[in-house]
């Protein structure tokens, strides 16, 4: 049985619900889709290996890729992210505002202010990485 016959077995026995997934305003007017090819995909940069990168004295900037996600390439997905971590991620601005935006992945920076520390050594003490979701078209 492949996961879809599970899923439906599942749905039978009222093990599961049904999920009911509809964009009311797309991203892209033009290109509405049907419902059957809208996607939810999520993921994390990792908690250890997020490949941060140096900008300037108080910021960094990592580049998140979504493509396992195989959303369409002509349109681009609706994004959210958050900056997680296990402590002092509160302090720092940027973690939820996306850079380029595609189908493929986006861009993420984040700035702390001098007087809350040194960002380069507290994004690797408390693991500070993006989580995100992304709702899109496959077909």
């Amino acid at each position: 049985m492949d996961g879809k016959g599970i899923y439906l077995f599942a749905l039978c026995l009222g093990i599961v619900g049904c999920l009911d997934l509809k964009i009311i305003a797309p991203y892209e007017s033009d290109h509405d889709g049907a419902e059957p090819c809208l996607r939810i995909c999520a993921g994390t940069t990792g908690k250890v290996g997020t490949p941060w990168k140096n900008y300037g004295a108080h910021g960094m900037y990592v580049d998140v890729d979504i493509q396992k996600c195989d959303f369409k390439s002509d349109q681009t997905p609706i994004i959210t992210t958050v900056l997680a971590g296990s402590s002092s991620h509160w302090l720092v601005s940027g973690g939820s505002e996306l850079y380029n935006p595609s189908h493929a992945g986006f861009r993420i920076y984040i700035h702390l202010r001098e007087e809350h520390g040194n960002i380069h050594s507290l994004y690797r003490n408390y693991h500070w990485r993006i989580d995100w979701q992304a709702i899109g078209y496959t077909c």
